[in-house]
């Protein structure tokens, strides 16, 4: 434990007192590389151009499923219970597998890996396009997960070990960008090709990306591993890892449907606290751990995995609630949806290299409590949207969410993997895109508990208010959990009259949910803008008169 609290404060540029170990301003950062590697036969923009290629596949990919969906339900014939393990497997098998994958670049290289999971996402993708049972779908949809875990953390570590330090920051947000935009785009590609072709071409259209960027990756990344990237590998740490960060997505995933209270989710809970108990004393004892406990006592990483794991939080969880607001109260298709918050999506990539630029020339600080309080501000009017309020009330809230997490996400992320040791880069990317994960998921769930209890506490108000008879008024209490939702259960042949009083009185118990939803994650947010205002890194001045972060004093 010793050995690895001295070295991780040598590889972040520090003396073994935790002082700064060289006036050199570059020395003098935590974490800050020795030297950029240098790329292959391209230059460093190439490289970038060939990450976000990689990038754009993943981001692409979750957005044009979604639409997929009620088209593959069909031709699959399957249920909604089944059809949602498409998405729910392709999300455990990413947030159990990144930090390891992420630690297989760092052992292996990281140009190596990041060409396998290219490789593995193209072939997973057609044999699901191929696949003719949803239990094959989902099959090969957690196997793709799989291949997308292995893709991510080693192409941001190839960016890291391309670019020098002050290019980084915005390689990441252009790369961030990237991201955001084929999100955005995602749901008009989606059906415009499950339209036109079908909704295995959904799939298939990953394998023309990836041949893209495989073949350019190959070409422009150089080869190199970071110095002092040890050959042992950690297997049971890898072991434990994976089964408490299963156990406890799981239990997640169980929270809408069952609760917080109800035995499986505990159950889940439980099981992950205990296996993760393992895993810490494993790391403790281990001579070359999975992920050195001592990486959290630098301030840049866990500060920067509280703000994307409180960012993801309160956004993923927004715009999940935002698309079920657009479609079961206003009535929107779900393509129309999609295209409804286009612009959160579309501002998050405008907000990136702002964020990123911020980043550069004031430090980590202002770009992440601003991005923030942004998108706190953002909840906030979100909270007084009404069941009769227009899109034209909501699109603006929308601009301040996304350019918030814009600048939020890119900031974090760097801050992460430029201040671990080298020989922990994938690890350290790993670890950034399981805190974004986690926070989208726990914010999912978070808000659907916050809006369920809030439409059962509210509903039978609403309901007497409006006038419902009392048989479609015990109907609408024996399934609350429903109009949570923003669906509105009224029988065929009920009278038109009842039947609009019913829908007055469901959309209203929902609003009133959502809007104690979006005030708590409004709360959420504004404690993580004064984390970041009082413990993200500031600039400060070097020496020769060079701007730089300051040095991690928690090292």
């Amino acid at each position: 434990m010793v050995h690895e609290r001295k070295q991780i404060a040598e590889d972040a540029g520090l003396a073994a007192a935790g002082t700064p170990a060289a006036t050199d301003p570059a020395a003098a950062e935590p974490g800050a590389a020795k030297a950029a590697a240098p790329p292959g036969r391209g230059g460093q923009w190439i490289v970038l151009v060939a990450v976000a290629l990689g990038t754009m596949m993943e981001a692409l990919d979750g957005t044009v499923v979604a639409v997929a969906n009620p088209v593959i339900a069909v031709d699959l014939d399957t249920d909604l219970s089944t059809l949602q393990w498409v998405t729910n497997g392709y999300m455990l098998a990413v947030a159990c597998t990144l930090i390891t994958a992420g630690k297989l670049g760092d052992r292996y290289g990281h140009k190596k890996v990041f060409l396998i999971g290219m490789a593995g996402f193209a072939a997973t993708s057609v044999m699901a396009g191929l696949a003719d049972s949803i239990g094959m779908l989902i099959f090969w949809r957690v196997l793709q997960g799989v291949s997308g875990a292995v893709l991510a953390p080693s192409g941001l570590a190839v960016l890291k070990n391309t670019f020098p330090k002050g290019q980084l920051k915005i390689a990441i947000g252009v790369w961030s960008a990237v991201g955001a935009l084929a999100m955005a785009a995602g749901p008009f590609i989606g059906g415009l090709t499950v339209d036109l072709l079908s909704w295995r071409w959904v799939f298939f259209i990953n394998l023309v990306v990836s041949v893209a960027a495989f073949a350019l990756g190959a070409w422009a990344i150089g080869n190199s591993r970071p110095d002092g990237a040890t050959r042992s590998f950690d297997t049971p740490g890898v072991l434990l890892l994976t089964a408490a960060l299963f156990a406890l997505v799981w239990g997640i995933i169980q929270v809408p449907e069952h609760g917080w209270a109800h035995v499986h989710p505990l159950g889940s809970f439980a099981a992950a606290v205990l296996i993760g108990a393992g895993f810490v004393l494993r790391e403790r004892a281990a001579r070359e751990a999975l992920l050195p406990l001592d990486l959290f006592r630098l301030r840049a990483v866990s500060v920067g995995s509280t703000a994307l794991l409180i960012g993801g939080f309160a956004t993923f969880g927004a715009s999940f609630y935002l698309a079920l607001y657009l479609q079961q109260v206003h009535g929107f298709e779900p393509m129309e949806a999609g295209l409804g918050l286009l612009p959160f999506t579309v501002l998050f990539g405008v907000g990136a290299p702002t964020g990123a630029v911020l980043n550069a020339r004031f430090g980590p600080r202002v770009p992440l409590a601003s991005g923030l309080t942004l998108i706190g501000g953002a909840l906030l009017g979100l909270s007084q949207m009404t069941a009769g309020s227009s899109y034209h009330a909501m699109w603006p809230f929308l601009v301040p969410l996304g350019v918030g997490m814009g600048m939020v996400a890119p900031t974090a992320i760097e801050m992460i993997v430029s201040s671990a040791p080298g020989q922990l880069t994938g690890v350290a990317s790993g670890l950034q895109q399981t805190a974004l994960m986690l926070g989208g998921v726990l914010g999912t769930a978070a808000l659907a508990s916050i809006i369920s209890a809030r439409v059962s506490s509210v509903l039978p108000e609403h309901i007497g208010q409006a006038g419902v008879p009392d048989g479609l008024a015990a109907t609408l209490h024996d399934l609350s959990k429903v109009v949570s939702q923003g669906v509105v259960p009224v029988p065929e042949g009920t009278d038109p009259s009842a039947a609009r009083a019913a829908v007055e009185a469901g959309h209203a118990a929902f609003m009133d949910g959502f809007h104690t939803a979006m005030l708590c994650g409004m709360a959420v947010v504004l404690a993580g803008a004064l984390i970041a205002a009082l413990l993200a890194p500031r600039m400060r001045t070097a020496p020769d008169g060079t701007e730089t972060a300051e040095a991690d004093a928690a090292a």
